[in-house]
């Protein structure tokens, strides 16, 4: 009788030990590629801002180790239209982006509903929208 309750108890205690990693998983591989800029946030200064759509050749391209390629364009700059390119960094843990930004303090990412969107720290809000390229 004592065997047949050890042998029931056992699954039971294990059952703590199993986790869902699912939200533990930082690597994001759906950030990894190439995303074009296809939206821009256009706020008055009053919160009442929404996203419109623009016409850029922008380009972003996360790679692994944290390296963030940035073609037509600077990431330090909220131009649709500047040239140039860039290397800078990114984290997954924190969902930030590094660059030497004069004009901005931090940059923020999420992806939602298969966008990125880039956060700028300004007063008015300032963001951009990213669609995956294949």
């Amino acid at each position: 009788m004592k065997k047949r309750f050890f042998l029931l108890v056992i699954p039971f205690l294990m059952l703590p030990a199993c986790s869902n990693d699912d939200d533990a998983n930082i690597d994001n591989p759906d950030l990894l590629g190439k995303w074009r800029l296809i939206e821009q946030l256009v706020d008055p200064g009053d919160g009442s801002g929404t996203f419109q759509p623009i016409s850029s050749d922008q380009e972003l391209e996360f790679l692994e180790e944290g390296v963030l390629n940035v073609t037509n364009g600077d990431i330090c700059s909220l131009a649709i239209d500047s040239d140039g390119e860039n290397t800078v960094s990114y984290s997954l843990d924190e969902s930030t982006i590094t660059a030497d930004c004069e004009n901005f303090i931090g940059i923020s990412f999420e992806i939602k509903e298969g966008r990125l969107f880039l956060y700028y720290s300004c007063i008015e809000g300032c963001a951009q929208k990213y669609q995956k390229l294949p």
